[in-house]
């Protein structure tokens, strides 16, 4: 029985990806050919089959699919996740894409993350960032036979900036564009422009892969926190004008902490992690 699931799971598996097998990887200078097996029967090109006939599948046989009850489509539930609400629904295959900048932060702005939730409890609770970085791109959808071409063209493309510096002078309160979540964050200051022409940069890479660009007018920050919902009127209200007082009483005591000398970017895709060095 155990061979006879190994025999099912590697022929599932080939089904599954059957489906992305043949499709053009977009990007620049992008090679979708493999190299066949010498075991492979030889096609003969007077025998294909027409383009409906290749999209078609037969359904996988139901005792085929009761050896393997978790390959279904995992269905979202956002209890489990805190309340959030994904941007796009899951489909298998579908890698979530970002890039961003990686910051590690110290015991200051670990200490004002404490404040911000302290400063929200009575008004609108918030939890913690887990990793802090500032994005410079939307988050993105890849397929995942794109994600290693994607990659190497992002490499490319970014081989000749600079490394540059930045610093956050103010508190700002966001929202994201479906309107599902509310985050407190520092508003970037100095390297503003390095940071546009990091994102000019980027545009043209997803551009290569038919993929939206950052936004026009981007207001990049850190978060350090967020909640549920569209809350950006009352935290601005009842919350920001503390937390900018405070802050200035951080940002005085120890300056060094809010400033972030930037060498490298970082690309997650899925539970991919990929570093891609600036230029010295």
């Amino acid at each position: 029985m155990a061979d006879c699931s190994k025999s099912a799971l590697a022929f599932l598996n080939a089904y599954l990806s059957d489906e992305s097998s043949d499709e053009e990887i977009p990007g620049p200078k992008v090679s979708t050919k493999r190299q066949a097996s010498k075991d492979w029967p030889t096609h003969n090109p007077n025998k294909r089959r027409s383009n409906n006939e290749d999209k078609e599948k037969l359904p996988l046989p139901p005792a085929l699919m009761s050896l393997f009850p978790g390959s279904k489509d995992p269905v979202d539930n956002p209890v489990e996740h805190d309340g959030r609400i994904r941007s796009f629904p899951h489909e298998r295959g579908n890698w979530s894409t970002y890039i961003y900048i990686p910051f590690e932060p110290g015991p200051a702005v670990s200490s004002f993350v404490d404040v911000v939730l302290e400063c929200c409890k009575m008004s609108v609770p918030v939890k913690p960032i887990d990793d802090h970085h500032i994005s410079l791109t939307r988050t993105v959808v890849l397929r995942h036979h794109w994600i290693n071409s994607f990659m190497e063209s992002v490499q490319h493309c970014i081989k000749e900036l600079p490394s540059f510096s930045l610093g956050f002078n103010n508190v700002g309160v966001y929202c994201n564009e479906q309107k599902t979540r509310t985050f407190i964050g520092l508003t970037v200051a100095a390297g503003h422009k390095s940071l546009i022409a990091a994102a000019d940069i980027l545009n043209k890479c997803l551009a290569d892969f038919k993929l939206p660009p950052f936004y026009k007018e981007p207001s990049f920050h850190m978060s350090l926190a967020w909640c549920v919902g569209n809350n950006v009127e009352q935290i601005e209200r009842d919350v920001l004008p503390q937390l900018q007082v405070a802050f200035q009483h951080f940002m005085h005591a120890q300056n060094d902490q809010w400033t972030l000398n930037v060498v490298q970017l970082q690309c997650k895709s899925g539970n991919k992690l990929s570093s891609f060095q600036l230029a010295t």
